[in-house]
């Protein structure tokens, strides 16, 4: 098995490297420190699996995983991230991650997302990780809002536009309009800036 290591702080890279090296199902291990050079080294299709943080310099995480989908790239990602934020982890998946796995886990716990993300699945192997998105679930609830009315609401946040929230989630423009609409009465707003401060004041973090 081929892998990449994506990440700017190159004593994490090295102690990743030397964890993952003792596992006999990996044969190379390459890194780079930067979203741009993972990009091109990805899109050479030679790598079994990627582990990328999201905070990286000249092209961050969620930058690389759009060029990614874009380019058609079939090299499964797994984010291994300092962040536990329910928006961050919610757009990696909707843009084609596998996996979002905290940098505090185990050699342990990487290695088996590995091997579950080779077999086509979706990880999240971290137990205090699932809490999070049954809250988010029960904050949409509680506030009139669809599990689907929810994921546009986050991607509104993160700034993404209808055409992008259209393309991200698979549905035409005149339903993410739709969408937002009901957002902004559920929420009793009129711009998507107020929208996103009212869900943040409402408890959606």
């Amino acid at each position: 098995m081929k892998l990449l290591l994506v990440d700017d702080h190159q004593l994490f890279l090295d102690g990743l490297t030397a964890l993952l090296s003792k596992s006999d199902n990996i044969d190379i291990i390459d890194t780079v420190n930067n979203g741009k050079a993972a990009f091109d080294k990805l899109s050479s299709g030679q790598y079994d699996v990627a582990l990328i943080d999201l905070r990286l310099p000249i092209m961050d995480g969620f930058q690389l995983l759009q060029s990614l989908s874009d380019s058609s790239s079939l090299v499964p990602i797994i984010i291994v991230s300092a962040s536990s934020d329910p928006i961050d982890i919610d757009t990696a998946f909707n843009l084609g991650a596998m996996s979002f796995i905290p940098k505090s886990s185990s050699g342990e716990t990487i290695l088996q997302t590995i091997e579950q993300v080779m077999l086509g699945q979706k990880v999240f192997p971290d137990s205090d990780m699932d809490k999070l998105k049954p809250k988010a679930e029960q904050w949409a609830s509680q506030h009139n809002l669809t599990q689907r009315q929810l994921e546009v609401l986050r991607l509104m946040r993160q700034g993404f536009s209808n055409q992008a929230i259209a393309e991200q989630l698979s549905i035409s423009m005149p339903t993410v309009k739709s969408h937002v609409s009901a957002i902004f009465q559920a929420l009793g707003t009129q711009s998507r800036s107020e929208a996103g401060k009212k869900a943040h004041q409402l408890g959606l973090d």
